[in-house]
């Protein structure tokens, strides 16, 4: 029987050489305590940009603006298969976010590590130049 499919969008939003990079909650049930990129999943029919939209509402308290898809990839999970877009994003506004600082890339390194999707394909992506 095959798995169910989460279609999931993470954002980079830069700041110079930074990148907007949030903590998962200590009680999160996959990541606990990694540090990653804003994401999220689709909900009905929401387009990318619609998710992109929540994110920024929802989690982030700001404005977030699609500038152009990176890359995606796919992910096999104990309940689900998670297929992933990478975007960039402009943002406006300030993070209300709990946890959130501007980083290096090489932060998301240790999420990458953990089997985060989003971290591994950001990275991924800064080795091909496009980040």
């Amino acid at each position: 029987m095959p798995k169910p499919v989460k279609h999931s969008v993470a954002v980079v939003v830069r700041n110079g050489d930074r990148i907007l990079a949030v903590r998962r909650p200590d009680n999160d049930d996959e990541l606990p305590g990694i540090w990653g990129l804003p994401a999220g999943t689709c909900r009905g029919q929401e387009s990318v940009e619609d998710v992109i939209d929540r994110v920024g509402q929802d989690k982030l308290g700001v404005e977030l603006t699609p500038v152009r898809r990176l890359t995606s990839g796919t992910q096999d999970r104990s309940g689900y298969r998670l297929n992933m877009e990478l975007w960039e994003a402009s943002m406006q506004g300030t993070p209300t976010y709990r946890e959130w600082q501007w980083a290096p890339l090489d932060l998301l390194q240790p999420g990458a590590a953990a089997g985060s999707l989003c971290c591994g394909l950001a990275l991924k992506s800064k080795s091909r130049a496009s980040l």
